[in-house]
């Protein structure tokens, strides 16, 4: 069994959240919103994880700019230095190394769950209760992830295939509608959640068969943590892969817990309307003192300043996200939310709008 001082919570905080423009955008992305109650998503994983861990054996990774706004919205809910600023961004596999290099030196018998900073979770006691038993699982030979069952045959997941005994024996990344469609017909089909749990033995075994350029770069981190220059350098010479391509598409190593707790990702405009509260004819304010009239219209996610009045005549399935500088109005009941990002990508190569996305200082 894992004990409180042996288990470890590291939070992943480093995106820039491009599908929820306008209100995500690079200089306060969307781990930062306050969206269904008054503390920021961050804050709600935070609060989570102090119900598994003691706060010190907390950490947050995140891109170095965001130390200061992690800080002022946490307080002392974390400590100071439990805060990992990255360098540079270089996606989820150098980040989760980089915070085991530093748990290692604390504790190398530590066993770590990672948490995405933007989930809703329905039920925190069941929550906590499947991530202790990923944590006691870990603490063997298998590395552990979260399976969420689908409803929906969403292009924006990643799926898992497992076998009669929960072994993973697939990830299949962000397939389109008509694959995931098959996909969910399975009955051993889950949604990857992204969670994961490892003893930092089996995580740098992994490394060590499916991404070695990785483990000389680990090594170093772990002998130069207090030298600042030489873990820019470091990071630097990193590769740039997500941690489900670097090792858990291609490991035999991992096993799958049903997830016993309500879970969404709260990537896209959908998916929030999804957990909203809805008015009449299913129409959701992202906030209380959102103004709206409508006439003939349903299943709209309304946004906007309280001091706007938002008109809606015969319009449905729509989000209307409405901000000081830029206004959103895309399609939720197909993949319109998803494809925000496609939006983004059009915004940030154009120099004369990208800071719309990116900020002024850019």
């Amino acid at each position: 069994m894992v004990n409180k001082t042996t288990h470890y919570i590291v939070i992943l905080c480093g995106g820039t959240g491009p599908r929820l423009w306008p209100l995500s955008r690079v200089d306060h992305p969307k781990q930062f919103l306050k969206i269904f109650t008054d503390n920021s998503l961050l804050k709600e994983t935070v609060l989570r994880a102090q119900k598994i861990v003691p706060s010190e054996n907390i950490f947050i990774i995140t891109n170095k700019k965001y130390q200061n706004l992690i800080q002022k919205d946490l307080k002392t809910l974390v400590k100071k230095q439990n805060i990992i600023g990255e360098p540079q961004k270089k996606n989820t596999a150098m980040a989760i190394l980089y915070a085991t290099a530093i748990i290692s030196n604390l504790n190398p018998e530590a066993v770590i769950s990672t948490f995405p900073a933007d989930h809703f979770i329905g039920s925190n006691t069941n929550f906590t209760k499947d991530i202790k038993k990923a944590a006691s699982i870990a603490s063997g030979d298998s590395i552990v992830t979260i399976g969420i069952k689908p409803t929906s045959p969403s292009p924006s997941f990643g799926y898992i295939t497992v076998d009669s005994k929960n072994k993973v024996s697939k990830f299949t990344e962000k397939p389109t509608v008509n694959e995931a469609q098959k996909l969910i017909t399975k009955k051993n089909c889950y949604w990857n959640s992204g969670i994961y749990t490892f003893s930092i033995k089996n995580l740098i075994n992994e490394f060590h068969l499916y991404s070695k350029e990785y483990l000389p770069l680990y090594t170093q981190l772990q002998e130069n943590l207090n030298r600042q220059r030489v873990v820019d350098k470091i990071y630097s010479l990193s590769p740039t892969l997500p941690i489900d391509v670097a090792i858990s598409e291609k490991s035999k190593n991992f096993v799958l817990i049903p997830a016993t707790f309500y879970w969404n990702d709260i990537g896209e405009w959908k998916s929030i309307y999804q957990e909203l509260p809805k008015k009449e004819n299913q129409i959701a304010p992202l906030s209380k003192d959102v103004q709206y009239v409508e006439i003939g219209s349903k299943n709209c996610l309304v946004s906007a300043n309280p001091k706007k009045l938002i008109g809606l005549i015969d319009v449905n399935n729509l989000a209307i996200i409405d901000s000081p500088d830029a206004l959103l109005i895309c399609n939720i009941a197909k993949d319109g939310s998803f494809r925000v990002r496609d939006l983004i990508t059009k915004i940030v190569q154009n120099p004369k709008i990208k800071h719309f996305f990116t900020g002024k200082n850019d």
